[in-house]
């Protein structure tokens, strides 16, 4: 069975020169292929994808120099290794080339044995590297996959009358939600959003909700479990970040909601008999100050009212889009076009309405119904 092809682009407006070193790399078992301009290497290197390309500085068109950098500035083309080929060994040159991303710098009178262990190395370099970034990426999406298993689903939960909208730009989202049950007729409701989009957002999620599970007890205010999330996570995956949250406490029982926003966007209240408005309780981000204690508010609602609680991304859209705080008035006459929508259509209809389905950001909506 054969291996792998590795193939690598000659590029030189000289043929003698394509040639020249296209003998030496087949010698070598490299698949070679070869363009005449830097026009016909930007072209070629999206589509064959090389492991290596060898790039002759002086060409007419777009020299060298300007190939390297439109290849380095194309997200298709940028992790393309690139060898610089030039009769001329200034260090000026030298220096610019690597300023532009190549990874060495050969001179043409160079012989053929250098030009093999130059090629080589790079190689060698460009395959772990690949290998290391394809790593990488399996690890997030086990990341991701394992977020999502977290996030609780309405089906699995239907006495607590949510349904959800969530989309994440990255593999691991800066966004998520919780629902637990506090106890008969009652359910805290929670959506955050954690600083940053990387790897280590991720690990917030679990965090929150071991917490929430252990604090959002009857034994415990809506206060009180929210000071408590923010004193163990700032001790532990939060040490050098912070969170926003909004939390919603519902006693269908008692008739009763409680509330509080932590640097978060307020939810969005709907009653069934009355405008829509916001649940405002306004409370310092999770994580940005050591101590801190969270002051909630209460109201008095009805069976058929309903919340909306979001995060930023939602009202965050647009060429033109402000910060949330200048973006919730524009909210109210969209979430009162969907009073009469059925709840698990709302967050949707929500998105769909204001744009965010192209939002940059990460983007929740959980919509919850007394």
């Amino acid at each position: 069975m054969a291996g792998p092809s590795y193939t690598v682009l000659v590029v030189d407006d000289f043929a003698a020169n394509r040639a020249y070193l296209s003998s030496i790399l087949e010698e070598d078992g490299y698949r070679v292929v070869q363009a005449a301009s830097g026009e016909e290497c930007i072209g070629t290197t999206a589509v064959i994808k090389p492991v290596l390309i060898l790039l002759d500085v002086v060409m007419p068109g777009i020299d060298g120099f300007e190939t390297l950098r439109r290849l380095k500035a194309d997200r298709a083309t940028s992790r393309s290794s690139v060898i610089m080929l030039t009769s001329l060994d200034d260090q000026t040159s030298k220096l610019r080339a690597f300023d532009f991303g190549a990874v060495d710098y050969i001179v043409k009178s160079a012989n053929e044995a250098e030009v093999r262990a130059r090629v080589r190395v790079h190689v060698r370099l460009a395959i772990a590297n690949e290998e290391l970034i394809q790593a990488r990426a399996e690890s997030i999406r086990q990341i991701s996959a394992a977020q999502r298993s977290l996030l609780v689903q309405s089906k699995d939960m239907p006495e607590a009358r949510f349904s959800i909208f969530y989309h994440s730009i990255h593999e691991a989202g800066g966004d998520f939600y919780d629902v637990v049950p506090v106890s008969d007729g009652v359910y805290f409701y929670l959506i955050a959003d954690v600083a940053g989009h990387d790897v280590g957002t991720s690990y917030v999620t679990p965090a929150v909700k071991v917490l929430l599970r252990q604090f959002a007890t009857p034994a415990y205010s809506v206060e009180e479990t929210v000071a408590y999330m923010h004193g163990i996570l700032t001790k532990t995956v939060l040490e050098d970040n912070y969170l926003t949250a909004y939390a919603l406490r519902i006693n269908k029982r008692a008739n009763k909601a409680v509330f509080l926003a932590a640097g978060h966007p307020p939810a969005l209240f709907m009653p069934k008999n009355g405008p829509a408005r916001f649940a405002v309780c306004e409370n310092p981000f999770i994580g940005m100050v050591d101590e801190f204690s969270y002051k909630a508010e209460s109201m008095d609602i009805e069976a058929g009212d309903r919340f909306v609680l979001f995060t930023d991304g939602l009202v965050e859209v647009g060429p033109n889009r402000k910060a949330w705080a200048d973006s919730l008035e524009s909210l109210i006459p969209i979430a009162e076009s969907c009073r009469n929508l059925p709840l698990d259509q709302v967050p949707s209809a929500l998105v769909a309405a204001l744009g965010a389905e192209e939002s940059d950001d990460d983007v929740a909506v959980l919509a919850v119904e007394v």
